[in-house]
């Protein structure tokens, strides 16, 4: 039987997981106003510095169809404990090349590493504890995580203001190398290595492609993706939307506690009602938040109250996301690796197309913003009660 932690220091793992997972999304969100920095630093143009954002999101997106499997078969264990050594490796590694050719190599490596070790915990927490405690767990993770999006571009800025912009990879380096004790120690392994099966690239790709095929997991995977989206769009085209005075610093904080305020729902919402109902009263605030702030923004309102009605969407987000994540999961029978493997790799991309799409229409009105958020939330919804969407999810 593969190990078990302690009943009594259960939250030890989820901790040091959540802690992780902010240093990975530090990675890149604190890395964002170094860009102008880094651009000069080596002498190369805008959108070749723009390349060491996209050079990490790829990484991430793509390493997990190999990670996945990897961890089916040898355990979660191991997987994410050489995903933060190469973690480590790879930070401290972008702050002492010199050739930019080789920082964006670094930065793919960082990728990389950061996202295969944090699946390969996800899927040790939806192993380890039955649904609804996953998903409260994976809802408190989430209010924790998503600090590191709201306050990583201004701890970047505070930085570059005390040392050269190789120090935040450093400082990266250092807290991943803190949390490999602790990981070692607290990490439980949920696979038996011994009776896993022979890796076989072409059964590999036979699951991948039964995944691709599986219409209502691929149906509420979409939905998820779609109100990532959103989130997306906001953060890429929120500093030009809102330039003035550092109002997106202000409303980048605002609207992560909205997500915040969300997520502690998720608990007492589930003792109430079934999980269906309860992600389709999620994205029922969710149409609701982004109508009110198209109609706000279409009426010249004060920026203040769109940007607080937007907060409405946000707070329907954090109530969502978790449960929506679990029930994609239970879609599919496959491995559990190769299932968060899969979601994650689609999440990724669906975020870098988010931002394709941002630069590609040139965001920078709330209007547009609001127009494009109102028609990704419906599409959602029209997913998630579609015959193959919630309607034919398995019983709770």
């Amino acid at each position: 039987m593969p190990d078990a932690p302690v009943v009594s220091s259960w939250w030890r793992f989820p901790l040091a997981l959540m802690l992780l997972e902010v240093v990975v999304y530090l990675s890149q969100d604190m890395y964002l106003p170094a860009l102008p920095v880094v651009q000069r630093w080596f002498g190369v143009s805008q959108a070749s510095a723009q390349l060491s954002i996209a050079a990490w999101t790829s990484g991430a997106a793509l390493v997990q169809l190999v990670t996945g499997p990897v961890s089916d078969r040898f355990g979660r264990r191991s997987v994410l404990l050489a995903g933060v050594l190469c973690f480590v490796v790879s930070s401290a590694a972008c702050a002492v090349l010199s050739g930019f050719e080789w920082f964006l190599a670094a930065r793919v490596a960082q990728g990389c590493a950061g996202i295969w070790a944090t699946s390969a915990g996800y899927a040790a927490i939806h192993e380890l504890f039955e649904a609804r405690t996953a998903i409260r767990l994976q809802a408190w993770m989430n209010s924790i995580t998503v600090l590191g999006p709201a306050l990583g571009p201004a701890l970047g800025a505070a930085l570059l203001l005390l040392a050269p912009w190789q120090g935040m990879f450093v400082l990266l380096a250092g807290c991943a190398a803190g949390l490999v004790l602790p990981l070692w120690k607290w990490v439980p392994e949920t696979v038996d290595p011994a009776n896993g099966s022979v890796l076989s690239a072409r059964r590999i790709g036979a699951d991948y492609l039964a995944l691709l095929r599986n219409g209502p997991m691929m149906c509420l995977l979409g939905c998820w993706c779609l109100v990532f989206t959103v989130m997306v769009l906001w953060a890429v085209s929120g500093p030009f939307m809102l330039r003035e005075r550092g109002g997106f610093v202000w409303a980048q904080m605002y609207g992560c506690g909205a997500f915040i305020v969300g997520t502690r729902l998720v608990g007492r919402v589930l003792d109430l009602y079934p999980r269906p109902t309860m992600l389709c009263s999620a994205l029922d605030l969710c149409v609701v938040g982004m109508a009110a702030t198209l109609a706000a923004a279409l009426l010249h309102a004060p920026v203040w109250l769109v940007v607080g009605l937007y907060g409405l969407f946000m707070a329907g987000s954090g109530l969502l996301l978790a449960p929506l994540y679990r029930a994609v999961l239970d879609r599919a029978q496959q491995d559990m690796g190769l299932r968060v493997a899969w979601v994650s790799s689609v999440i990724n991309v669906a975020g870098s197309l988010a931002c394709a799409l941002a630069a590609l229409l040139e965001v920078d009105q709330m209007r547009t913003f609001s127009l494009l958020g109102l028609l990704a939330v419906l599409g959602a919804r029209a997913l998630a009660r579609s015959r193959r969407g919630l309607a034919a999810a398995p019983a709770y």
